[in-house]
Formats: structure tokens, sequence, C-alpha cells
């Protein structure tokens, strides 16, 4: 061959190599492309494994991505803050998705259901210490055969609102089982006691009435105070640094009740909250 037609030949081969590398670089880039996209869609449908994996793959196309890396980090951490949920640990599991929100540059939606999580487990460990404290003071109550006012701080638990969402089964079993072995006494004695449970309303402070009062009496109670000084009452129980919001309205007409009969003000009836 003369030199003309290496020169040819060299120069073919060379078209054949760039064809090649650049074929291979549009197909590395769609790879990538179809894997991050994917991981995103699983992201909105809360397939959070699947996202995990997929920015995996789109990993191994472009090992230093940052936007694939920053949201690999995102997903890990959500999933082990959802682990943590489900193995109750709450105050790790709230860190966990608070490290979410802090990362850039990732997938905004999971920085809003982080978010989102990250409050209501705010909110559940608030409740948690609360209802804690109420639980240990209605033990020692009960103890001291003060079984009615054991029930009275077992309703700030059994009424909550969300008392039965999966976060408060610890609480409320337990709360439940001393509600009814304080019932079991009193029957007992010849009171009339209902479960929080089984009440149609689940508004009764202490589900405790004796027989001799009746439901007239309890009438006169739900109508004995004003719908003001039951606001009045709950900014007090609020400034004791007790939330009212645990509280029905007829859970706090007996706290008033009660403090009529004692002849003291709500704060100090207030203080057996705490």
């Amino acid at each position: 061959m003369g030199r003309r037609t290496w020169l040819i030949v060299t120069l073919i081969i060379a078209v054949i190599f760039i064809g090649y590398g650049y074929t291979k670089h549009i197909e590395t880039m769609q790879y990538y492309r179809s894997a991050f996209n994917t991981g995103e869609k699983a992201i909105k449908k809360a397939q959070y494994l699947q996202a995990e994996n997929y920015f995996r793959d789109a990993l191994k196309k472009k090992p230093n991505d940052k936007s694939a890396n920053v949201h690999l980090m995102q997903v890990i951490k959500y999933r082990a803050g959802l682990k943590l949920i489900k193995e109750k640990n709450y105050a790790r599991a709230q860190h966990q998705f608070h490290e979410v929100t802090q990362i850039e540059n990732g997938s905004q939606i999971l920085v809003q259901r982080a978010a989102s999580n990250e409050t209501e487990l705010k909110e559940v460990l608030h409740e948690l210490e609360v209802f804690e404290k109420n639980y240990q003071r209605a033990k020692i109550l009960s103890t001291n055969y003060e079984y009615t006012a054991s029930n009275t701080k077992l309703a700030v638990i059994l009424g909550y609102g969300n008392i039965n969402q999966s976060y408060y089964d610890s609480i409320h079993n337990k709360a439940k089982k001393l509600e009814a072995y304080n019932n079991r006494i009193l029957s007992g004695l010849g009171y009339h006691v209902t479960d929080s449970d089984s009440s149609s309303t689940g508004d009764d402070a202490d589900s405790l009435l004796s027989n001799s009062q009746g439901a007239a009496d309890n009438s006169e109670s739900e109508n004995q105070f004003t719908k003001k000084e039951i606001k009045q009452a709950r900014k007090i129980l609020d400034n004791e640094g007790i939330d009212s919001k645990a509280f029905s309205d007829q859970d706090v007409r007996e706290v008033l009740e009660r403090a009529k009969e004692q002849g003291v003000s709500v704060s100090v009836i207030a203080g057996e909250f705490k």
C-alpha cells in the first residue's frame, strides 16, 4: 500500500472509534437520564426503595453526578426515618426527617413530606410526654385509693382525639388497663362506671357517676358553666403548661365543677394534671 492508502485507512479507523465513543456516550446519558427520571417518579408514588435503586443505577453511569448523589442521600435518610417510626423511635425519626429538609438541590417532594413528618412527630413527642406524666400521676392516685381522681387523669389520655393512632399504642393500652382496674374497684363500691371506650360521646372526664347522682346531675353540670367560662378555663390550663386541646368541653366543665366544690381556683385543680 502507498502512503496515501495508509492515511485513508487510518482516518476511517479513527472515524469508527470516534463514532463508537460518541454513540456509547449518548447511550450512557440516556440510561442515566432514564434511571434518574424513573427514580423521581418513584418518589412521587412513595416507592422509596425503588427510588433508591434507580438513583444507584443512575450513579453507575455517572458516578460523580451531584444531583443523583443528593437525591440518593435524601431517599436513604427518609427511609431511615420511616423505619425508626415503625420501631417507635420517634425522636431519632424526627431528627432524620429534619436532616432531609436541610439537603439542598434535591427532591422538593421529599423535603415537603419530611417537613410534614417532622412537625407531626414534634407534636407526638410532646403529647407522649404529657400523657406519660398524667399516667404516672394516675397510678399514684390509684395506689392511694383515689380511683375517681385517677380516672380524671386518665381522661386526658383516653379523651385525646388522635389517641387511636399507632404512635400512642403503648400509653393508650396502659391507660385503658388502669382505667379498667379503677372501674372494677369503684363498681364494687357501688358506683356506676362507664369505660371511656364505650362512651357514646367520649366527653366524660372521669366516666364515673354514683347511682344517686343519675343523669339529671350530669345534665345540670353541663349547663352550669357558660362558654365564656370554659374558654377562660382553657386559657388557665394553657398558662399552667397543660395542653387544653386534650380536654373536651365536658372535661373542662369537670375541672370547673371540682374547683367550685373544693373552693379553690382552676389553677389549683390544673396542678393535678401536671
